[in-house]
């Protein structure tokens, strides 16, 4: 009965006899092996028929694309694939018994496959290849086969490697690849007279001849990394970024069969490269994590502006410190009238979508103004901060944790007075527009119920206040993308470039058309990030109103704010019982706004680096015994060398 069966159907058995009742069981998995070994050896018969269905499988014709595109980024662009994905996982492709790609599905066909296979040992994979096609059983029809199918793979990958050579947007990039000659046609010319020698029946590529397309492939990567670089000041575009991400899968891919090729243990570099094609046919369909990796390739661009800004927010001498505190002084005054105006804007009772886009116009038009005039909102340090620390940590090895320490102590001591230069502004000057509201207008500024509610909702145990404030510090964070993502844009896209050169604006004259150019192309991400935080301030709870969701924002500047205005115009019974807890509910406010605004612009940074969290929890050690020791250093101004 067993003759009857297929090939397929045969190994099929055979995978299913050596998969672990857990997938990461690998103890398990390597008993297994070391049962069918022994039972195989035993029955030479099961064994050779086993076999001869393995050298079947592995020498189907035509299987080039599945060496050189399993696990490759297809050409068709990110938003292509993952349309294609979505199409697949909802109704996948039939499948094709002479395709190793779904022979080799169909064998492993439980989706967590990948896991066992890449853990039992290589040994193992390689000891149970040889009891199923010993020295003697090859046949120079089954080696021709699989030397075939790897050799087409290489010369497509070299054409497509060549191909992006001639790319406009990898050129426009990096102008050097025009100018002077290509490593991506260099390794093709070199590349294919070695193939065409081998396809006509001559030796194989050497080690030495592998080593001489080695250094032309590390000069392509090489390239790849001239244009990563340069996108820090240049910025990059969604497509390179793909691009980018698929050539070096393409040049790693590369290597591994050439390598294969000319290895004197082909065998067991066989078993690795299936290994790691296994693992990408079994992603090949996720959508979850595509979508993290490209998402992970766009933030890389985007928090490299983030943390170029973020040095801007970090005061590393005792003047920076002063003047950080002097901006954020700034920052307090403009708020404390947008608070104003945001509660007299309240008092109309707009319809609720007309009332959250006018409560988002004020704060979006108050933020752009304190930019434009060099204050700062203490709240959106965080997001650019962490990216400045995450870019660093990426540079410094173990040892150097004490001079990022140094930094992420500055970062701490700057947001502190950064904090205390907005509430200690928006607090005093909002109690002296209450004080004068009534002498102008011949009112208080709010109803009596108005006012008193405003001390009630940021009461730290009797409201919701810390939920809303993390709901803001969510804000925050994405308004630091946003700026990113614009900063980006602007270099990549020349915008100072494009508007110094304009013909519609050759009217300001070269100079003045320049300087908006410069203007613009520094602040342009700045501008759009503090536009998109108003409208989110403004907008959040008027979602709550139309949906019911609970959500709503509670900012610290804001916050104190309404403090000073409540305290101010109601008599001092009606706040002296919600007075002190106001003032914990502010002091926690501004705790989780900075907290959950820089966790999260910390963790994307990292993610988008690849960084892990065994340096943040080595720094975060070395933090706190500095702050056993010296705790005053993380709030007072740096010394003076």
């Amino acid at each position: 009965m067993e003759t009857t069966r297929s090939p397929l159907a045969l190994i099929r058995s055979l995978a299913d006899r050596l998969r672990p009742t857990q997938a990461d069981d690998v103890a398990e998995a390597e008993n297994n092996f070391s049962r069918e070994i022994a039972l195989l050896e035993a029955r030479p018969g099961e064994a050779a028929m086993f076999g001869e269905a393995l050298r079947g499988l592995l020498a189907l014709p035509c299987q080039s694309a599945f060496f050189a595109e399993t696990g490759v980024r297809s050409a068709l662009g990110s938003w292509l694939e993952l349309t294609q994905r979505i199409g697949h996982r909802l109704l996948p492709p039939a499948p094709d018994d002479t395709q190793l790609r779904d022979v080799m599905c169909q064998i492993f066909h439980e989706s967590d496959d990948h896991e066992w296979v890449a853990a039992v040992a290589d040994e193992k994979w390689l000891a149970l290849a040889n009891i199923l096609t010993p020295a003697g059983a090859h046949t120079a029809e089954v080696d021709a086969a699989i030397t075939g199918n790897i050799l087409e793979a290489i010369r497509m990958l070299s054409y497509v490697l060549a191909g992006t050579a001639l790319d406009r947007e990898l050129l426009r990039s990096d102008p050097a690849l025009e100018r002077y000659e290509s490593p991506f046609l260099a390794q093709n010319a070199a590349l294919i007279p070695l193939l065409e020698r081998a396809r006509t029946g001559g030796a194989a590529p050497t080690s030495d001849e592998v080593r001489d397309i080695d250094v032309l492939l590390d000069q392509c990567g090489a390239a790849l990394d001239r244009v990563r670089r340069k996108a820090v000041d240049n910025g990059i575009s969604i497509r390179l970024t793909y691009l980018l991400a698929r050539l070096g899968q393409i040049i790693q891919r590369q290597r591994e069969l050439l390598d294969l090729l000319s290895a004197d243990d082909r065998p067991m570099r066989a078993v690795g490269l299936l290994k790691v094609l296994l693992i990408a046919e079994q992603a090949q369909d996720q959508i979850a994590e595509f979508i993290g990796e490209n998402v992970s390739l766009l933030a890389r661009n985007i928090t490299d502006h983030a943390s170029r800004q973020g040095e801007h927010y970090i005061a590393e001498d005792r003047a920076a410190w002063w003047a950080m505190g002097r901006s954020a002084a700034g920052g307090g005054i403009i708020i404390a009238i947008m608070a104003m105006l945001k509660m007299q804007l309240a008092l109309l009772n707009l319809p609720p979508l007309t009332e959250g886009f006018a409560f988002g116009l004020n704060y979006a038009i108050g933020f752009v103004l304190i930019h434009l005039l060099g204050f700062v909102v203490a709240t959106k340090q965080p997001a650019m901060t962490a990216a400045a620390i995450a870019a660093t940590l990426e540079e410094a090895r173990p040892r150097e944790l004490e001079r990022l320490a140094d930094l992420a102590q500055n970062v701490f001591r700057t947001q502190f007075i950064a904090v205390l230069g907005n509430v200690g502004l928006a607090l005093p000057v909002a109690c002296l527009i209450a004080l004068a509201w009534p002498l102008l207008f011949g009112m208080a500024p709010a109803p009596e119920g108005k006012l008193a509610h405003m001390l009630e909702e940021v009461h730290p145990l009797h409201s919701a206040a810390l939920y809303f404030a993390a709901v803001a510090g969510v804000g925050l964070f994405l308004s630091g993308l946003v700026s990113g993502y614009f900063d980006n844009r602007a270099r990549y896209h020349q915008l100072a470039q494009r508007i110094a050169s304009a013909p519609r604006l050759a009217w300001l004259g070269a100079q003045r058309a320049a300087r908006l150019g410069d203007y613009l192309d520094i602040h342009y991400g700045a501008i759009l990030g503090n536009l998109f935080f108003g409208m989110y301030l403004g907008l959040v709870g008027v979602m709550a109103n139309l949906t019911g969701l609970p959500v709503d924002v509670r900012h610290v500047t804001f916050v104190s704010a309404n403090l000073g205005t409540a305290v101010t115009s109601l008599t001092w019974p009606a706040v002296a019982n919600a007075l002190p807890w106001a003032i914990a509910g502010v002091i926690g406010i501004a705790l989780i706004n900075v907290t959950v605004s820089f966790a999260l612009a910390l963790y994307v940074a990292m993610k988008s680096r690849k960084q892990g969290a065994i340096q943040i929890a080595r720094l975060t050690m070395l933090l706190l015994r500095r702050f056993v020791k010296q705790p005053l250093a993380f709030f007072s101004p740096p010394k003076i060398d």
